[in-house]
C-alpha cells in the first residue's frame, strides 16, 4: 500500500515538474486557489497582469507557449505581471473569466478590469499590443464577482450532447457500413453461384457432343 502511495507521488511530482517547464521563470503560473488573490481582484492591485489562458495538449496553445515567454523576456523592466493558467485543469477560472476560446490573452489592469486581446498571436503583433498600450482603446469589462454555474453546466452539457451525437452519427456509419459489406458479400456469392451454373451448363454441352 505504502509503495503505491509513494510511487503516486512521485509521478505527480514528475508531472507538476514537467508543467513547470512549460514556462520560464518569469511567467507565473496560476490555479483556481490563487488566481484571484494574485490577481487582487476587487482590490487595487500593485501592477497590472497579462495572463494567457490555454490548453496544454491544444496545438495552438503549444505554438503560443515560446512566443509568450519571448514577450515575458521582452517586456521584464515593465510595470506589469506575466501570468499563466491552463483552463482546462482550472474550471472555476475558466468560467469566472468566461474564456470560451483558447488560446486567450487577457489584460486586467489596476482596477479589476479585464481587456481581450483580439488580434494575432504573433509576436509582433502582441509586442505592439503591449508597448503601445492598445488596451486603452478597448471597452474594459468588470471581472464577474461569482462563477456562472448555469453556463458551466450548458458548457457540460453541450460537451455531453455532442459525445452522444458523435456517437450516433459513428453508430449510423458502422450500420450502413457493415449493410454494404454483407450486400456485397451476398452479390458476390450470387455472382459465383451463377459462375458454378455456368460452368456445369457447359460441362453437360460437352458431353452431349461427345455422346452424339
Amino acid at each position: 500500500m505504502y509503495i503505491y502511495l509513494i510511487l503516486i507521488s512521485l509521478v505527480l511530482t514528475i508531472y507538476g515538474v514537467e508543467k513547470s517547464k512549460l514556462f520560464s521563470y518569469r511567467i507565473i503560473a496560476l490555479k483556481d486557489y490563487d488566481f484571484f488573490n494574485q490577481l487582487q481582484i476587487d482590490k487595487k492591485m500593485e501592477k497590472p497582469w497579462f495572463v494567457f489562458f490555454f490548453m496544454e495538449h491544444e496545438e495552438k496553445s503549444k505554438e503560443f507557449i515560446p512566443i509568450f515567454d519571448k514577450l515575458a523576456e521582452e517586456f521584464k523592466t515593465t510595470n506589469m505581471y506575466f501570468s499563466a493558467v491552463d483552463i482546462y485543469e482550472n474550471e472555476d477560472v475558466r468560467d469566472r473569466i468566461v474564456v470560451s476560446t483558447f488560446p486567450q490573452l487577457v489584460y486586467f489592469d489596476m482596477n479589476s478590469l479585464m481587456y481581450r486581446y483580439s488580434g494575432e498571436l504573433t509576436f509582433e503583433d502582441v509586442s505592439n499590443f503591449v508597448r503601445n498600450e492598445e488596451w486603452t482603446k478597448l471597452q474594459g469589462k468588470k471581472v464577474p464577482k461569482e462563477i456562472n454555474y448555469w453556463k458551466r453546466t450548458i458548457r457540460k452539457l453541450t460537451g455531453i450532447v455532442a459525445i452522444l451525437i458523435y456517437s450516433i452519427i459513428f453508430t449510423i456509419i458502422a450500420i450502413i457500413c457493415y449493410f454494404q459489406k454483407r450486400s456485397h458479400s451476398n452479390l458476390l456469392k450470387k455472382i459465383r453461384r451463377i459462375d458454378i451454373a455456368q460452368q456445369n451448363i457447359q460441362e453437360k454441352k460437352k458431353k452431349y457432343m461427345k455422346i452424339e
